[in-house]
């Protein structure tokens, strides 16, 4: 069996929004996103697309900033993972 490191494993869509959300809670430039999420630039613009008709990020003079909204789902889903790994 091969130990595939979390760096090499294929990343689901829940984990990249995540991290994109993330990544932007105190604003940042498209570039910067992109590299720190480690998207293409075209897989980084339908997620930004995605997540802005969403109401979850919005961009604002050329930077993109997580909105209310989207700081809530990033509550959420941590609280969700939080009790998820409390089962056995």
């Amino acid at each position: 069996m091969t130990d595939i490191s979390s760096r090499e494993r294929r990343r689901d869509r829940h984990e990249i929004i995540m991290e994109i959300l993330k990544n932007a809670k105190d604003s940042i430039k498209k570039t910067h996103l992109m590299f720190r999420s480690r998207l293409s630039f075209a897989q980084l613009d339908r997620y930004l697309n995605a997540l802005e008709k969403a109401g979850f990020i919005t961009k604002r003079s050329g930077t993109w900033k997580t909105t209310k909204k989207g700081l809530e789902v990033i509550e959420f889903c941590d609280l969700c993972c939080r009790l998820v790994k409390e089962i056995p």
